[in-house]
Formats: C-alpha cells, sequence, structure tokens
C-alpha cells in the first residue's frame, strides 16, 4: 500500500477513534442559532461566547429580553443553575441596561422579524433580478465566450452570478458602504436567530461552502438541501467527532491534502476537455491505485462522468483561461447591486424599524448579514425560475439544492 493511502485510512481510523471521546453534548432542542464574526476579549475561538449561548435558559431569558425590557432579578432568576448572571450578559455585550431594566444590545431576530425579514425580501429579491434580467443578453453573450464542454452554460451562471457576485462581492460591497458592520479589531459581533422563523429555506440559494486555498472547492445552493454530498462537505463528520479540538483540526487539515487537493488537479485538468485515466492520474500527481480510487469518488459525488472510455467533468470549472470572462461578469453584477442600492436601501432600512433589535437602538448594519442574505438568495430563486441560472432541482439532478465547483481561487475571488 502507498504512502498515500496509508495516511488516508490513519485519517478514517482516528476518525472512528475519537467519535466516541467525550467533549462534551449539544445542547438539546436549542431555541437559537448563534454566531460571531471577529475576536474580541473572548480570545480566538469565542468560547465565552458560545458556552454562555449553549445553555437553553440563556437563550430563553434573551428572547424575554427580545419581547420587553426586563429587569436584573428577573433575568438572575431565570439563570439560576447555569453559572451565568445579568452581569455576565452584559460583558459580552448580549444586553445592556436603559433604566433599571434590560434590552438587547446584540441583533437577536425573533420569529417574527424572520417573517418580516423574508417578506420584505420577497419584493426586494424580484427587484433585484429583474435588475439583473434586463442585461440578460448581455450575460449570456459573455458566457458563450467560454463554454464549458458537457456542462450547462446556466449552471456556470449561478456559480459566477448567483455567488461570487451577489454573495461574495455583495457582501464587499455592503461592508464598504457601512450597510453591514465590520468588527473592528479586538471587537467580535454576536447574533442569533429563533429557530423557525422565516419561513421554507427551500430555493434560496444563498449559502456557500468553501474551501479556499490555490485550487479552490464550493458548493453553493440552499440550506434545505444541507448536509450536501460534496468534496466539501463529506468529510465534515471531522467536524462533528467528539475529541480533543486540536485532533480535528489534524484531521480536517490531513483530509484537504491527501483528497480534496488531488481531486481538484483532476477536475482542473479536465477543464480543458475530456482526459483518460493515465492523464488524470498524471494531473493529480499520484499512483495509479491512488487515482483509480479517487476517480471512482468523483464518479461517485457526479463530479464527473465517462464518455467512451473518457473521463468529463459534470460541473462547472473554471481556470485561469476563463477569468477575463468572470472578471466582466462579475463587474456587470456589482454596477447592477450598486444601481439598486442606491435606489433600494434608504426605503429598505425603514421598513426594518420595527424589528426587536431595532426597538432596542442596536443598529441595521450589525444584522444586515442575514437580511442581505434572504435579497440576494430570493433573486437567485427568481433567475433559476426566469431561466438564467440551473435549477438545483432539476430531475436530472442526483444531489438537489447545490452545485459544486472547482475553481483556481484568483479566478473567482480576484480583485475586479
Amino acid at each position: 500500500m502507498s504512502a498515500y493511502l496509508r495516511n488516508f485510512f490513519l485519517v478514517l481510523c482516528l476518525l472512528a477513534l475519537f467519535q466516541n471521546a467525550a467533549f462534551g453534548q449539544p445542547n438539546d432542542n436549542p431555541l437559537l442559532e448563534y454566531s460571531y464574526s471577529g475576536a474580541g476579549k473572548l480570545g480566538a475561538s469565542g468560547h465565552e461566547f458560545m458556552s454562555v449561548m449553549a445553555h437553553k435558559e440563556v437563550q430563553k431569558v434573551l428572547l424575554d429580553v427580545a419581547n420587553e425590557p426586563r429587569k436584573a432579578a428577573y433575568l438572575d432568576e431565570k439563570l439560576k443553575g447555569t453559572g451565568v448572571t445579568s452581569d455576565d450578559l452584559q460583558k459580552l455585550r448580549l444586553i445592556r441596561r436603559e433604566g433599571d431594566k434590560y434590552v438587547l444590545a446584540f441583533s437577536l431576530f425573533t420569529n417574527a422579524d424572520l417573517d418580516k425579514i423574508r417578506a420584505v425580501a420577497e419584493v426586494e429579491g424580484k427587484s433585484l433580478a429583474a435588475a439583473l434580467l434586463v442585461r440578460r443578453s448581455e450575460i449570456e453573450n459573455i458566457l458563450a465566450r467560454n463554454p464549458q464542454l458537457g456542462v450547462d452554460w446556466k449552471a456556470r451562471a449561478f456559480i459566477v452570478l448567483g455567488c461570487a457576485s451577489l454573495d461574495w462581492d455583495g457582501l464587499d460591497f455592503v461592508r464598504k458602504k457601512g450597510y453591514l458592520t465590520v468588527p473592528e479589531k479586538g471587537t467580535y459581533l454576536p447574533v442569533a436567530y429563533q429557530i423557525g422563523g422565516g419561513g421554507s429555506l427551500r430555493g434560496i440559494y444563498k449559502g456557500s461552502h468553501n474551501f479556499h486555498e490555490t485550487i479552490a472547492l464550493t458548493t453553493f445552493g440552499d440550506h434545505y438541501s444541507l448536509p450536501r454530498n460534496s468534496l466539501n462537505e463529506i468529510f465534515d463528520l471531522i467536524g462533528q467527532m467528539q475529541g480533543p479540538e486540536s485532533i480535528r483540526i489534524r484531521l480536517y487539515d490531513a483530509t484537504f491534502a491527501l483528497v480534496r487537493r488531488r481531486a481538484g488537479m483532476m477536475m482542473l485538468s479536465l477543464r480543458e476537455g475530456e482526459k483518460t485515466f493515465e492523464q488524470l492520474a498524471e494531473a493529480s500527481g499520484i499512483t495509479d491505485v491512488e487515482a483509480r480510487a479517487l476517480i471512482n469518488l468523483l464518479l461517485e459525488l457526479n463530479y464527473i462522468s465517462t464518455v467512451d472510455g473518457r473521463y468529463r467533468a459534470l460541473i462547472p470549472v473554471f481556470n485561469e483561461g476563463d477569468e477575463p470572462m468572470v472578471r466582466e461578469l462579475r463587474r456587470l453584477g456589482r454596477d447592477v447591486m450598486v444601481k439598486w442600492f442606491d435606489e433600494h436601501y434608504v426605503a429598505l432600512s425603514k421598513q426594518f424599524s420595527d424589528l426587536a433589535p431595532a426597538r432596542c437602538g442596536v443598529p441595521l448594519a450589525e444584522g444586515f448579514y442575514e437580511v442581505w442574505h434572504y435579497i440576494f438568495g430570493l433573486a437567485n430563486k427568481e433567475l433559476v425560475a426566469a431561466g438564467l441560472f440551473a435549477d438545483p432541482y432539476d430531475d436530472s439532478r442526483i444531489f438537489k439544492g447545490f452545485i459544486p465547483t472547482v475553481y483556481i481561487l484568483n479566478v473567482l475571488k480576484g480583485s475586479i
């Protein structure tokens, strides 16, 4: 057995070994989903924030505060037995004192808030999609310059415009405009969402899962389709294992090195056309035995197919030759977004003045990440319905709700 395969099997054995190790249990039936950006005084990993939020009693108290201001005595009574106090929540910048009561100090969206965001985004997403469809002929002509054998141009549009432009470039734009708060160095920005609001996520294409190195892997689609069967997610069981975090990190790194990078090299070689087994093995720099195992994985994931004894890519792949086309599409998407925000942002922000965080004086910019994701996600849904983007739920797709892609990082993420 080669060193490559020995190391890969070692990864799998270690994963199984530590799956049952004690590392703490998840909170049963949580009320909130929560996360944070930045580092802050909690430390780089935000352990204190995440630890406090894991208490269901804390989640309940924060929802109570979101509904109406509460006194410290009320909070401390509800928090008994958790080891968390109202002072702790204030230090974490989750609540703040206003008179003799506490109000929210961060973006916590209740079910009612999420329903309101969804309703507004339904309208705004359609208007954003309409602004892109005005330039449909131009978009189709740009894509026609760099076709990919065996891959629908609409799937490539879905990745370049739906993901790289509206998602990634859109977030960069709203940060630069000040519509989305970026935590200052040494601070962190928490956010939480009550589970159950905002309606079904099926068909709201707003989520990318990424492996960003020189050869990059992404899946883009809705959160209804999770978990996704892709090179990005099939090894994410590592993140769910019980055991020391340091070992999980090392396993994750090993998985990238042993599987995803080599598979990415194979897929990039297929951007130039069909390849023989020997050509794929050579492109990935591994032995024939190892290449066979990796090719079988790509076949099973529906990344590639066989055509007359050769292999062909079934997913969008972007290399340096695609960069001019991609850059032109991203510039078009940026121009549409700039004009759209100029015309819509002021009225949009006013519609969210009655959200729970806004009533407590929390700026919309601190929670605009979720707002923008609903808007462009619903715009993407409209563009799928209009036939500009491929349908991730098409009957021909084995894995539903997302489209995977492999690319040179700077081609989709470089400056425009």
